[in-house]
C-alpha cells in the first residue's frame, strides 16, 4: 500500500470542482474520490495514464481527473492537479 498525498494545490482545484458543481454530480465526485484514492494506494499502473515525464501520471474517474507521481522507494503517491471531466 502506498500513502496518498494531495498538495495544497490539488485540494484547491478539488474544492474548485466541487463548489461549481450540482448535488448529483457533488455525489458522483464523493465516489470518484474513494474510487481514486482506493487505485493510487494499491498504485496499479493499469489504471494510468504517462505525461510529460516518466513520473507524471494521469488518472481519471468521472466526473475527476487528476495529475499525480508515485515515489516507489517512499510508497507515496503525491497528487498536485485535480479538475472537473465532463460526463459523457
Amino acid at each position: 500500500m502506498f500513502t496518498v498525498v494531495w498538495t495544497p494545490d490539488a485540494l484547491d482545484d478539488l474544492a474548485t470542482a466541487w463548489m461549481s458543481a450540482e448535488a448529483d454530480i457533488r455525489r458522483q465526485t464523493s465516489a470518484a474520490m474513494a474510487l481514486l484514492e482506493r487505485h493510487l494506494r494499491a498504485n496499479d499502473d493499469r489504471l494510468r495514464e504517462s505525461r510529460q515525464d516518466d513520473n507524471t501520471r494521469v488518472l481519471i474517474v468521472e466526473p475527476l481527473g487528476i495529475e499525480f507521481s508515485v515515489s516507489v522507494p517512499d510508497r507515496m503517491v503525491t497528487v498536485f492537479h485535480a479538475w472537473r471531466v465532463p460526463l459523457r
